[in-house]
């Protein structure tokens, strides 16, 4: 693909990858209009999830018919479930409110939230489109971030193995391990458009991207605005429209090492506060009821899991002040009835906190959350200013205009419509990124423990309370200005002119916010292939056109040998090949591989080394020097043998670009190959 133009064929096929399963479970469920727009997504990736899980274990390959065998359970299980369970029935409409005098109040007219929240959708995606292609010139780029070498080459994997499955994603890099759970859900949303399609892993990782960056994130905002503020056209539009227009997400996990699990994960997070809003505070109009809301919770579970578990515990931090609320007025009740039954709900729910806590700890997964921490980097109050004003690093420009309307929008949402617990969400949200950036005390690396004490994975997490808010306040705005001046502004009285006015808005917030600019060239800077050897790029220009030329020498069944701390390991990914050391944080390593890491350079005349070689199937060895990304202080005395692998007599020069060479297994233990 040499534009992106190219890519629409693609992209639409993402789309529908990303809709169809769901939509097939919301028919089912009888869900329609808006909430089974927004819905359908996040059913989607729970399917997809699952379904990977799945097929191993009936000895299916990973691809379209798995996923359609999945949908059609899926969609069965939901009609069982309908038809069986009385509970389970949509929310009909209420009967529409008087009109006001003098005609229709266009910003609150239920029949045309569709059209609304697909306007506030589609410029959204313009947006993130724009500034996607002003970073990456076509959809074969690739961002060249640390955690990028693993996510390209596990959906390379999945490829190859016809494995999705989150148990086995990670299996390329945990040779003496059985199995091992890592979320997969992005790696098999990825390789399923690489094997329905035949684009390349760098080509289909930019386009699922873009789908959920600029369709998936926007339509769950929506969802979550419409159950908290009701079905205001203009703040539906809004929402959508101004999904895009905030620094901090999506744009900063991409320019952060592509944390693209991450992405999808934040992506679907809306949705599952809406959900659990819906059960414990029913909403009014076309949306589920608490029966079916919660039916809902189950089918978003297995997706928010196998995309990144800790965006469940972003909706427990988002509704954390309603839910202490709620429970303090749970537990004043009780006393008020007597002490006796206080103190007894009181220790229940101690016991049952406690018991939460031993469950998560025994999974190691949660444990290892607490071994990561982020030295502070910038003063606490500072960290919050740079939080609160939407210029997380690396920006610095503060987004006053956006910020601005996020004040607004939750004075209107405490005083309007009676939801102070999202000021309590603002300021727990605001807090978090200068726990993260502007503090070491043990306490606030354990609190961020979830998102890894990393400052980039928890700046994210403002804009899930930020842009609804931020969307009220805009509607407000348009709401006081065509009153102010209803003969200049007459246009956009309407329907249409008011979610014109309001995607337009969101247009020049998003574009006029110089952090945004910010951004976007911090994105380009990972997108970017230099000349020269540069530590802060995996690869540079010589050693990607050799990547490049590797099937004129290779085929996928050889075994390439390589530093993976210079950036080779992305042949794995770009080229197809098999790397034999596919990562740089592959920390198991079976006798085999810490044999040829430590004297591959012996291979030649060593019969241990070579019979080792042999077992591998090494047959050439890629040299990219000793420019080595920076991960650690000296990654060259990790691969000692491969560093000095390619002066020794067992390999001889086969092609060289610059200062990458690719060299052949010619001698094995004192026998010519």
């Amino acid at each position: 693909m040499t534009s992106w133009l190219e890519a629409l064929p693609a992209f639409t096929l993402a789309l529908l990858i990303l809709g169809l399963p769901g939509a097939c479970v919301m028919f089912t469920l009888r869900l329609r209009g808006l909430a089974a727009l927004c819905l359908a997504p996040a059913v989607s990736v729970s399917i997809i999830g699952v379904s990977a899980i799945v097929a191993p274990w009936l000895h299916l390959g990973w691809g379209a018919p798995v996923v359609l065998l999945g949908t059609a359970i899926a969609a069965a299980g939901a009609y069982l479930a309908r038809r069986f369970i009385p509970y389970l029935s949509p929310a009909t409409a209420p009967a529409p409110a008087p009109a006001p005098a003098g005609g229709r109040n266009p910003s609150r007219d239920p029949r045309g939230t569709v059209g609304a929240a697909a306007a506030g959708v589609l410029t959204a995606l313009a947006i993130t489109t724009v500034l996607l292609a002003t970073a990456a010139a076509n959809p074969e780029q690739f961002t060249q971030g640390y955690d990028s070498v693993f996510h390209l080459n596990a959906t390379e994997h999945a490829v190859q193995t016809g494995n999705a499955s989150s148990f086995a994603i990670s299996s390329f890099i945990l040779p003496t391990v059985k199995s091992a759970f890592y979320p997969g859900a992005w790696h098999g949303l990825a390789s399923l458009l690489v094997i329905l399609t035949g684009i390349s892993v760098p080509a289909a990782t930019n386009i699922m991207w873009l789908a959920v960056a600029g369709v998936v994130w926007p339509l769950s905002c929506v969802f979550l605005a419409r159950v908290l503020f009701g079905d205001s056209r203009t703040v539906l539009a809004a929402t959508g429209a101004l999904a895009a227009a905030f620094p901090a997400f999506p744009l900063l996990l991409l320019q952060y090492g592509s944390a693209y699990p991450n992405s999808l994960s934040n992506a679907l997070v809306p949705v599952g506060i809406a959900l659990v809003l819906l059960i414990i505070r029913p909403a009014e109009g076309r949306l589920p009821g608490p029966a079916m809301a919660l039916a809902l919770v189950v089918l978003f579970l297995p997706g928010a899991i196998t995309a990144q578990p800790n965006g469940v515990f972003s909706v427990l931090l988002v509704l954390t002040p309603l839910l202490a609320a709620m429970v303090f007025g749970w537990l004043r009740r009780n006393f008020a009835r007597s002490h006796r039954a206080g103190w007894t709900r009181l220790g229940a729910l101690v016991a049952g906190l406690a018991a939460a806590g031993a469950a998560l700890a025994l999974l190691p997964q949660i444990r290892s959350l607490f071994n990561y921490t982020s030295p502070a980097f910038l003063p606490f109050p500072l960290a919050l200013l740079r939080n609160f004003t939407n210029a997380p690093a690396p920006i610095w420009f503060p987004a006053v205009l956006l910020t601005a309307l996020v004040v607004l929008g939750t004075w209107r949402a405490f005083t309007v419509h009676k939801l102070r617990w999202l000021l309590g969400a603002l300021v727990l949200a605001s807090f978090t990124y200068p726990l993260a950036a502007g503090t070491n005390l043990p306490l606030a690396n354990s609190l961020m423990a979830p998102w890894w004490d990393n400052p980039e994975r928890i700046a994210a997490l403002l804009p899930l309370v930020a842009v609804p808010l931020a969307a009220v306040g805009l509607a407000w705005c348009l709401d006081y200005l065509t009153g102010r001046f209803p003969a200049r502004l007459a246009w956009a009285a309407t329907g249409k002119g008011r979610t014109t006015a309001a995607a337009g808005l969101a247009v020049v917030l998003a574009f006029s916010n110089p952090g945004m600019w910010q951004m976007a060239g911090a994105v380009r800077t990972v997108y970017n292939v230099p000349a020269q050897p540069d530590s802060l790029a995996q690869v540079d220009a010589d050693e990607l056109s050799l990547i490049h030329r590797l099937d004129q020498f290779t085929t996928p069944k050889d075994v390439i040998a390589n530093n993976p701390y210079n950036g080779s390991a992305l042949a794995m990914a770009l080229a197809g090949r098999h790397m034999l050391f596919p990562y740089s944080s592959q920390g198991d390593l079976n006798p085999d591989l810490y044999t040829l890491r430590f004297w591959l350079n012996r291979v030649g005349g060593d019969q241990q080394v070579c019979a080792a070689a042999k077992r591998q199937g090494v047959t050439y060895l890629l040299d990219f020097g000793t420019d080595y990304i920076p991960a650690f202080d000296n990654p060259m005395s990790l691969y000692p043998g491969v560093t000095l692998a390619s002066a020794s007599e067992g390999f001889t020069l086969v092609a060289r670009q610059g200062h990458a060479a690719l060299y052949k297994l010619t001698l094995c233990g004192g026998v010519p190959m």
